[in-house]
Formats: C-alpha cells, structure tokens, sequence
C-alpha cells in the first residue's frame, strides 16, 4: 500500500552475535545475500552499502544501529530491509524507538523476505514481534544463568577450555579434561618459568620454535602459535592449579570455585610465577584451611591447637630470607624478585597453641611433617601383617557361620527374661485387684502405677533387644572387619590421601589428642588399644628371629602358629567390644572413613 504510493528509499540492516553464532542463526555474509536477492527481484531502492554489526541486541547502545536510525530522521532514508525483524531489536528500548519512528511515518515500511510492516502495524503487529524477541532474551538469560549454575555446582567451569585442556562430552553435559597433545607441552612451559630463567619471550619462542605448539584447530579458527598475551593469560589463570574464575549467578561478583578437572602446577608453583612476573597479589583469597585444626588441645594450657602458613625466599643476591608475600623485591639489598636468577622459595606449616587460655603459654610450634610422623607412627603400631590379616577376616567368616546359633542362644536368653517380665506383670496386676489389697495395703495407686511403669519400661527394652538381635550380631561382624581393614590400610591413605581423608584418618583412633613439648599424646580407643597389645606381642616375639639365621622361615612359622591363640583371643576380645559398644560406631565421621578404607 505505501511502496505503491511513496517510492521507498531503504538502508539494509545486518547483525549477527555470539550467541546467534552459536545457534546457527543466519550468517551476516547470507544476511546480506538474501537483501540483496530481495532488492533485485523486488526493484527496490538500496541507499548505500548495507549496514553491519557483530554485537547482541539485548541491550541498547549499538552504535551502527543507532547511525542508521539518525540518517533515517535526517530523512537519508525512510525504509529497512532486514532478514528477520529480531535482527533489528531485542529489547524493549531499541523496540520503542523504531516503532515509535514507524508509527509517526518516518519509517514509511520494514521489509523482510517473508513480511512486510507498515505504520499502521506499529501498534499490535510490532508489539506481538517485540514481544517474542525480548521474551526470547529473557529466556535465553534464564536458560544459560541454570546451565552455568549447574556446571558451577557440579565443579565444572563454563565455556571452552584453556590451552592445555579441552571439552569433552555431550552437548549440556561438557567436562574438561587434559589434552593429550598439549597438556605436557603447557606443563613444561610453566616448568621453564619456575626456574626463574627464563623469560615469557623466550618461552614462546621454545614453545612455538622448538615444541611446534599450536592452538586447537577448530572449523573457523586456531592451529596457530600462542601470542605473547595469551602465554601471560596462561601464567596468570588460577585455572591451572585447580581453581577458576567465575561470576557469582547470585551476586554477580567475580569469585573463585575449585574445579573438578585436573590440576596441572600446584598452588605454590603459581604463586611462586606470579612473584616472577612482578605481581605483589595473590589473585586468590587468603582463606586457608588446615586438616589438623581443632583437632588437638595443649598439654600444658588446655587450649586449642592452630595452625599457621608462612612463604618466605632465600635471595641468591644476599641470601637473605624474608617472606615474600606483597612484596616485590629483597628488603635487604632491593634486588627485584623477578629479576632473581635462582630465588630458593620455602613453604611451612606450623601447628602451635593459640594461648587463648593461658598467653603465658610456653609451648613451641612444630612443623606439619613431623606432626604427621608422629601419627603415622601410631598408625603402623596398629599395622596388620598380611598372614594375621588373613587369619582375622577367616576368623570372622567362621564366626558369621556360627551367628545363626548364637542369634538363637540369645533369643531363647530374651525370650525368657521377656516372659519372666510379663509374668511379674501379670502378678502385679492381680495382686493390686485381690482382696488383700483392700484398702491399698499392698500397693498405693501411686506405687502400683510406678511399679507397673518400670516393668512395662523393661519389657519394652527386652522386646526391642529381640527385634535387633540380628541386625546387632550382622552389624558386629560388618563393622569388625572394617575395623581390621583400617588397621591394614589407614598408614597408606594418611601417607597418600587428600586434606579430608588425612582429618578423617587422624580423628579417628582415639580422643583427646593433645600437644606437648612438640610431642602427639592420643588416648586410643579401646578396639584399637586391644589391636595394638596384640600386635606389640606378637611382634616382639617374631622379632628374635633374624633373616640371615638358618632355618628362619621355618622358625618364623614356627612363632606364627604359636602366636595364633594370642590372636585369636584379641579378635574375640576386639569382636565383643564392637558388639557391646556399637553406639561408638554411630560418629558418622568414623563409619565413613571405615567404608572408604574397607
């Protein structure tokens, strides 16, 4: 209706973002060929090149969509073509201008290749396409923050992976692993720059020169050497010892999460690089946990055991020591770190008290090795020999054959003390009506009622003992033989576990561990304390038996079998216990560690 009566001048309008990208929505390149198949079939009147831009339009502010609007009122044109109308507008400010343009003619037409809006269209049409291309933003926002805070949740970072690693797995379901063809050759980038050698140049060069390192390839990009600020952007992403960071989906502040992928350095590798490219920060937060804290209290003032970091570098200029944290150079002689050639980085953790009860306190620190030594000393006292292992779990396996008699000697034993309750119950009852309680002379109704309370009490004890026997006697066995399989185990994941299986391993043995004269005192709980009298038996007597001796394996088997019935006792004693104080067991902390160690 309009083109017939006013010839239109149009501007040609093409925009692609990432996020279209991303979704195999149409290319700027086929935008442009498809306004332009639409100008040649249609005679249509193009002003100019076509308008482009590579930005999204869910905020307003596009400057060459903006250009365009103006030369419109200056009245350089009055019409657009476009590819669809979502390409013009996705957020109701953009949307409000254009169609306010439209409605007052100084839009005269937008043009698609499949619609066409006029002024009068301004009002429910153009409002019912605005509406689907914001309700499509919204949506889109809600869709990703959910993905993003998923992935966040589960430990895995968002968006593709760094140098060194890549994406692996179904679409919505990405993890990041190493990549095998580069992971190493990343590593050993960071290895040449912790010795303080050399220089990011110079790595690149190696790298790029001597290794042939590249980019991934990918359909439209990579396959290319790394440029000097990517290598930096490697030397400065927490990414490469475990954490990265993220904005918070809540708050929308930047914050770090650890990851679930592998780390390639360790946390003081990269602190140590941040110190040789002159930064005086740690990018992360200076929260720091320890596995042993609280765990343990002073011997001498009762009060609880800390624990402290301290990162401190020996200068090659002066060889003096000073903590290098916020620092960029040598107090001492002002050499500048990053020039150090050989800088010696030290790391410790000490454990010491914190003096809150006493600050009198004259107990020293010790270090977070030998406190360790001092446990694991503890824990190969209650090491299990292979063959006395074997012996305990067939011990254990007779004993569950014969748990069917026992669970019937048992019940026969409750059923009898339950009938025995019910009897005096019984008896209770008819004496309390018989005529000589005339008068209560026996029983007061408040004598009858609290007598009669404490046998109902008991009965209701013996018959839930009956509903337990078995899962009690089943439970006794499950948990003695993860008692002896922590006992087999526990030196080895202290020795090679992570920070939660170290606290779960040392709080496990005993109670009131405590510090002194850089001495662990542990007061062990009893399984443990029967294990460990057996064990310093039995060993002390094998011990007289030398390698070297003639006739030793037949004189080594000779004190095994003679120290069988040792044994054999401490496994019924250690079974007895577990079943008497099964409760012990409940310390969820406990029960998990056995499982994991079982």
């Amino acid at each position: 209706m309009y083109s017939s009566q006013v010839k239109i001048k149009y501007f040609a309008y093409c925009r692609k973002s990432t996020e279209d990208s991303k979704r195999q929505v149409a290319s700027i390149n086929d935008q442009k060929s498809v306004i332009l198949t639409l100008v040649e079939r249609e005679n249509l009147n193009l002003i100019g090149d076509p308008f482009t831009e590579e930005k999204s339009a869910k905020k307003p502010g596009r400057q060459v969509f903006n250009e365009m609007l103006d030369r419109i009122e200056k009245e350089e044109a009055n019409g657009i073509l476009c590819w669809d109308i979502d390409r013009l507008y996705r957020n109701p400010i953009d949307e409000g201008r254009l169609r306010w343009m439209l409605q007052n003619g100084i839009i005269k037409e937008i043009r698609t290749p499949y619609r066409m809006f006029y002024p009068d269209d301004a009002g429910l049409l153009m409002g019912v396409e605005g509406g689907r291309a914001t309700d499509y933003v919204i949506r889109l926002s809600k869709n990703v923050k959910r993905a993003f805070g998923r992935k966040l949740n589960e430990g895995w970072r968002p968006g593709p992976a760094p140098v060194g690693y890549m994406n692996m797995g179904e679409t919505g379901a990405k993890i990041i692993v190493p990549d095998p063809e580069r992971f190493e050759l990343i590593r050993k980038m960071w290895d040449l720059m912790l010795t303080g050698n050399y220089s990011v140049l110079r790595i690149r060069d190696i790298a790029t020169h001597e290794w042939g390192l590249r980019t991934r390839a990918t359909r439209k990009m990579g396959g290319k050497p790394l440029s000097m600020s990517h290598i930096y952007k490697i030397f400065s992403d927490t990414f490469y010892y475990g954490w990265y960071l993220w904005k918070d989906p809540d708050t929308g502040e930047q914050r770090l999460y650890q990851g679930m992928h592998q780390p390639m350095i360790t946390e003081q590798e990269f602190a140590r690089i941040q110190i040789l490219l002159g930064k005086n920060t740690n990018p992360r937060p200076k929260k720091r946990t320890f596995p042993y804290s609280g765990l343990m209290r002073c011997g001498e003032c009762t009060s609880s055991i800390t624990a402290e970091e301290k990162n401190q570098l020996i200068c090659d200029g002066c060889k003096h020591k000073f903590s290098y944290e916020n620092k960029t150079s040598c107090p001492k002689c002002d050499i500048q770190i990053s020039e150090m050639r050989g800088p010696k980085f030290l790391h410790y953790v000490y454990y010491h008290c914190t003096k809150k009860k006493n600050t009198a306190c004259t107990q020293k620190s010790i270090r977070v090795k030998e406190l360790e030594r001092q446990y694991n000393e503890q824990l190969l006292r209650l090491k299990i020999d292979k063959d006395y292992f074997k012996l305990a779990l067939d011990y254990l396996r007779e004993t569950q054959m014969t748990t069917a008699e026992e669970e019937k000697a048992i019940r026969q034993s409750l059923q009898k003390a339950y009938d025995n309750c019910q009897i005096r119950i019984n008896n209770l009852n008819k004496e309390y009506t018989s005529p000589q309680n005339e008068n209560y002379a026996l029983y007061s109704p408040d004598e009858f009622k609290s007598l009669k309370g404490e046998l109902l009490k008991e009965r209701n004890g013996i018959e839930q003992e009956l509903k337990n026997i078995k899962h009690n006697l089943d439970r006794t066995y499950e948990l003695s033989e993860r008692t002896f399989n922590f006992c087999v185990y526990a030196s080895y994941h202290f020795t090679n576990g992570d920070f939660q299986t170290k606290k779960e391993i040392f709080s496990a043995i005993g109670s009131n561990l405590t510090l002194k004269d850089g001495k662990l005192r542990i007061e062990a709980l009893e399984p443990y304390i029967l294990i460990e009298n057996a064990l310093s038996t039995i060993h002390d007597e094998i011990s007289r038996f030398e390698p070297n001796n003639n006739g030793f394996n037949k004189r080594k088997e000779a004190a095994f079998a003679a120290s069988i019935p040792i044994w054999l006792g401490t496994l019924e004693d250690v079974r007895t216990w577990i079943y008497e104080n099964q409760g012990w067991f409940d310390v969820p902390v406990l029960v998990k560690i056995l499982r994991k160690l079982s």
